[in-house]
């Protein structure tokens, strides 16, 4: 038995090639298109001890094997925006090929 979808996200795709009025390159992304994935893992959290007051926060999101997020992609899940850090990796079920999903880190900074 497959995977179900569980909740939707968000997915913006970077547009490298993005200019402002004046032609000076500027960082944009694609509308953002619906996303069914099998699972959001909200993942770790840390406060770095550099005199900082801020908190990093990594989720994994779980996805149908055909979904691949680029790395300067952005995700909007359960409310908030997300980076995509690195890159989209294959899972293959250890004992059933045939089975595939893609696993994306995504990662937040605030503060």
């Amino acid at each position: 038995m497959f995977r179900r979808i569980s909740e939707y996200v968000e997915h913006g795709v970077f547009d490298g090639g993005a200019e402002d009025a004046t032609g000076n390159p500027v960082e944009s992304w694609s509308e953002p298109e619906t996303v069914g994935v099998y699972a959001f893992d909200p993942g770790s959290s840390s406060e770095p001890r550099e005199g900082n007051d801020r908190v990093i926060v990594e989720p994994t999101v779980y996805m149908p094997a055909a979904v691949v997020f680029g790395h300067r992609d952005v995700v909007w899940a359960r409310g908030k925006r997300y980076e995509v850090e690195g890159e989209t990796r294959e899972w293959v079920h250890p004992t059933d090929s045939n089975r595939r999903a893609k696993v994306a880190t995504l990662r937040r900074v605030d503060g």
